[in-house]
């Protein structure tokens, strides 16, 4: 970082100005979006609420509650990344540059998270005990499960992005 951009860097911290651009969505965008995102929540709440009751009262179907709980926060942000890339409302008016870091952030997450488990799997049973154990699904494959989901998410991302830079590009 040269000194100049670290001063600018600095006399917007002072000014109280926002570091970075906020994503700018029209009207249409933010009515459809707060539309997908309340269906994405009340399907994460009711698939949440229904993992609760068959965990607690039914037989266990995942060793650890919290990734079971994980993987349908995967499947909702699925869901809303998605839904919103089919009704055009995954970018701002203002450019895609928002979305590109977090499909970063996913796929860099998607990498890593599933990549320490394996480092750091203290069982000597680790890869033969990898997708079931004690008749239930292992933790390791319902965090690996739901990286996969998120990177999928990420991976919708980045075809929207280059279709949206490509459209931009043929106008």
């Amino acid at each position: 970082m040269s000194l100049k951009s670290f001063d600018d860097f600095c006399a917007k911290m002072v000014n109280n100005e926002p570091i970075q651009k906020k994503e700018i969505l029209d009207e249409r965008q933010s009515i459809v979006r707060s539309r997908i995102t309340i269906r994405a929540l009340w399907a994460f709440i009711i698939m949440a609420v229904v993992n609760l009751l068959v965990m607690e009262c039914g037989p266990q179907w995942c060793e650890s509650w919290v990734l079971s709980t994980a993987i349908f926060g995967a499947i909702a942000y699925l869901y809303w990344v998605s839904a919103n890339a089919r009704q055009g409302s995954l970018f701002g008016i203002n450019g895609t540059s928002d979305v590109a870091f977090q499909a970063v952030m996913l796929i860099t997450d998607g990498i890593l998270i599933p990549l320490l488990v394996c480092i750091n799997g203290d069982n000597a049973d680790f890869f033969t005990n990898f997708f079931v154990r004690n008749g239930m699904i292992s933790e390791y494959f319902a965090g690996t499960f739901s990286c996969v989901l998120l990177m999928i998410s990420a991976i919708v991302m980045v075809v929207n992005i280059r279709k949206s830079k490509r459209e931009n590009k043929n106008r």
